[in-house]
């Protein structure tokens, strides 16, 4: 968890096979807000360009700018911080939740039913994790193992997950330091990195996905209160 009262903005490339397969399919952005509050809970409100254009029978022409946008909720609590209660073994764990709700008719969700027309619920996923660090002379390396669960039947982001991060202990400073990721998300074997500069206010992300497909992105962040 960050801070209390950390505030972020976040704007991010998207390769398609990062997104569920419709209605994208295609390179797109995303931009989000965040903020943390009580150190213990994190909400997000996150929005994905949409080329509504293509989603025409027949579809206009390809080059026509993004008209649309999915939106959906984000949100995680901490319910147990590493090491609280004086024990050293406890781990952290949390519980989440992305695209909660659906506001499809009958509150269907997409690949639940033939109807793709009355469905979304694009990004729906629940979660739970657990996460413990350990401070090791090459510096701080973090383990992680959660299970996910999706409505979704068009897209298998359901089962266990989980990963390590790593931050070197020789590229870590108050101006900039670097965090490196591996994991499995229950689907793929991702890379990515972090990197933090300037007092901790921006972050630039970098992600493979499948070890092959590339996104990326860029964060401000600020302690608001």
């Amino acid at each position: 968890m960050n801070p209390s009262g950390t505030f972020m903005i976040t704007n991010t490339f998207l390769d398609p096979h990062v997104l569920p397969p419709f209605p994208w399919g295609y390179d797109t952005f995303g931009y989000s807000i965040n903020i943390t509050f009580w150190s213990r809970f994190e909400v997000s409100y996150v929005l994905t360009l949409m080329d509504g254009k293509r989603m025409e029978n027949p579809p206009s022409a390809w080059w026509r700018a993004q008209n649309n946008q999915d939106r959906h909720f984000y949100a995680k609590f901490l319910l147990v911080k590493e090491n609280e209660f004086g024990w050293k073994w406890v781990p952290a764990i949390a519980v989440g939740v992305s695209d909660p709700v659906t506001g499809a008719v009958n509150g269907e969700y997409f690949g639940s039913t033939d109807k793709i027309d009355n469905q979304n619920g694009y990004f729906n996923r629940f979660f739970v994790s657990a996460s413990k660090h350990f401070n090791t002379p090459v510096g701080d390396i973090g383990t992680h193992i959660g299970y996910q669960y999706s409505f979704r039947t068009d897209r298998p982001v359901k089962g266990l997950c989980g990963g390590v991060n790593w931050r070197p202990k020789w590229l870590q400073s108050e101006m900039a330091s670097l965090n490196l990721i591996g994991e499995y998300d229950s689907r793929t074997w991702n890379a990515g990195m972090v990197f933090t500069f300037y007092k901790n206010h921006f972050d630039l992300m970098f992600m493979l996905q499948n070890m092959q497909w590339v996104s990326w992105g860029f964060r401000y962040k600020i302690v608001l209160f």
